[in-house]
This record gives structure tokens, sequence and C-alpha cells, in this order.
């Protein structure tokens, strides 16, 4: 009698940690996908502001703090740069991500490439 109520504890427990490890996952992918939004937001101040200036950088780093509590911060060779009408900027944009509910699991940091083209003559 004793065997089957401690077999049972151990299903539920069981179901509960997978239950949540699927759910961690689950929002750790909905944030890798904010990585796609974060580029394009890059790629229209790249657009807007022939590059990455400083208006553009300041505005990044405002709309990452903004809309994703800071988890993206932007690297380029062109940083603080003003370039000519089509030319291109490369770029990476870095993500810091936390697992939401084992928070003994370490932090997930990626990098992703992209490239601007600046529209201002």
């Amino acid at each position: 009698m004793l065997e089957g109520a401690v077999m049972e504890f151990w299903k539920w427990m069981l179901t509960i940690v997978l239950l949540m490890t699927f759910v961690s996952f689950a929002m750790l992918c909905i944030d890798l996908g904010n990585i796609n939004s974060f580029k394009q937001q890059v790629n229209y101040q790249i657009e807007r502001y022939g590059g990455l200036t400083e208006t553009a950088v300041a505005n990044l780093n405002e709309y990452s703090q903004s809309y994703y509590q800071g988890d993206f911060i932007i690297e380029s060779g062109q940083l603080n740069e003003k370039v000519s009408f089509g030319d291109t900027v490369d770029y990476n944009v870095k993500g810091t991500f936390d697992i939401k509910i084992f928070p003994i699991i370490p932090d997930v940091h990626l990098s992703v490439k992209g490239t601007g083209v600046s529209q201002v003559r």
C-alpha cells in the first residue's frame, strides 16, 4: 500500500518537473524570437540616420531598455559613424537571455549578425 503512494508521489513530481521544463523552454524560444524584431529596429535606425550614428545607437539602447529589459547590445566596426547613401553597415546583435523558471541554469548568450543599408542622401 505504501509503495503505491510513494510511486504516485514520484510520478506527480516527475510530471511537474517536466511540465516546468517545457514551459521554461517555450519562454526561452519566445525570447529568442525577439532577436528578429530587434534586428528590424536596428535596420530601421541605420536607414533613417545613415548608419549607426550616436543618435541611432542611443535610440537603440533606449529601445532595448524599454521593450526588452536591456537584453540586446549592438556591436559594429562602424559604430558612431555616418556612412554614405547605399553603403552597408555590418553589425552584431548580442543578446543575453535568462532561464525564467530554473534560475540555476546559466544565462544563454547569443550573437546574431545583421546588415543594414543607409538610405540617407
